[in-house]
């Protein structure tokens, strides 16, 4: 009599297919049992004993008939759902990336460079539910000793948000990153540069970039407001430039905030500045207004050329996103009004003004602060005094 051998079957998530019921995990190496009931497939890793997987699935069959006649339900079948196909952190990384393909190509681009550069080489390969907040912890730790605590939160944030997603869908009995705090952050560092050294800065820069630099410090715009800014966007008649989208990293995009659309006046000098570059060979063949010295557009921070034209110049370093605060603490020395100063900086409301700009605020108001007072100021004679009721009537 010819004997007939087990034919075994290689699935395409990675499982052989040992006998009805009876799985092998050719990665992690344990056996696994799945069963039909009512229409719906269940899972359940048991160990590296194939036995065991084939004693497992014998009780839970016999546990499930019991029930079943008995009119009961079954407690176990929720348990065997949560555990069914057990996840990689990488799967989880996929599918969380897959329900945000409407976000900006910019940020899906950031996502994946996190990811790349250091979430996955980490956790890729692990399961989700053997990741644990001792292991988080550690991560943040290493990531600390070589970046800010401003980009190691962000790092951080976004693994919390893969593993936060997992949870809320049930692939996660608890999230591990909740114990796990966030870094504290140096709050924001206002060094404006006085008029004497914006001037000098400016006459240093290398001139290409001499117009972009200067319409930076002149209108306080975000530096990825003007590497996406064309010549429509410009309206030469009322002197105003519409800000309505964002270029980063090559990818552009809406701004962040509905705030960030808005219109920013020109003063005289931004206006001469531009109508000075319109008149340039160089064009762009998209229309941007600034470019690279071949005409093409600005993917990349100028921060070197800045520190170059500060260290030509004599002046400390500073990032070149100093030329936004200049803007805005020479708005506020001048007295304009803080809603007034956030809308043109593209705020949603003033709280990020007032949080930032705090000192200079106080200082500005020193003046304001006075004229109250003196307003107030008690009659000092009955005469005055009859003359202002006197005015009421």
């Amino acid at each position: 009599m010819k004997k007939t051998s087990t034919k075994i079957r290689q699935n395409k998530d990675g499982l052989q297919r040992i006998k009805r019921g009876i799985f092998l995990d050719t990665k992690s190496g344990n056996y696994l049992y799945r069963f039909e009931h009512y229409g719906r497939d269940y899972e359940k890793v048991v160990g590296p004993l194939r036995q065991a997987a084939e004693i497992a699935l014998a009780e839970a069959k016999q546990e499930v008939r019991i029930k079943k006649f008995g009119g009961q339900g079954w407690e176990g079948l929720e348990k065997l759902r949560r555990g069914k196909k057990p996840k990689l952190f990488s799967e989880a990384a996929k599918d969380y990336l897959d329900e945000r393909a409407n976000y900006k190509e910019s940020t899906l681009s950031s996502y994946k460079s996190i990811l790349n550069s250091h979430v996955l080489p980490e956790f890729g390969n692990r399961l989700l539910r053997d990741i644990t907040d001792s292991e988080i912890k550690k991560f943040q730790v290493r990531l600390s000793k070589h970046l800010s605590a401003s980009r190691t939160n962000g790092i951080m944030q976004l693994l919390r948000s893969i593993l936060g997603q997992e949870f809320r869908a049930g692939g996660l009995k608890s999230d591990p990153s909740l114990a796990v705090r966030r870094l504290q952050e140096q709050r924001v560092e206002i060094d404006p540069l006085s008029e004497g050294e914006l001037g000098l800065a400016l006459s240093n820069i290398d001139v290409h970039y001499q117009p972009l630099f200067t319409v930076l410090a002149f209108t306080g715009a975000r530096p990825n407001e003007l590497t996406a800014l064309r010549w429509n966007d410009i309206d030469w008649h009322n002197e105003i430039i519409s800000i309505t989208k964002g270029r980063v990293r090559g990818y552009e995009g809406l701004p962040k905030t509905k705030s960030g659309q808005r219109k920013m006046p020109m003063i005289p000098r931004v206006v001469k500045t531009l109508k000075a570059l319109k008149q340039n060979s160089l064009k762009s063949l998209d229309g941007y207004v600034f470019t690279t010295p071949a005409g093409k557009p600005i993917n990349k921070h100028l921060d070197r050329i800045w520190a170059k034209a500060l260290k030509k110049a004599g002046l400390r370093h500073r990032p070149s996103y100093q030329l936004r605060h200049t803007f805005a603490t020479q708005c506020i020395i001048n007295g304009f009004p803080l809603p007034y100063i956030a809308k043109v900086l593209g705020h949603s409301t003033i709280d990020t003004l007032v949080r930032h700009y705090a000192g200079w605020i106080d200082e500005a108001t020193k003046e304001q602060d006075a004229r109250l007072k003196e307003m107030f100021k008690p009659v000092q004679s009955q005469k005055k005094a009859g003359s202002f009721s006197g005015s009421l009537k």
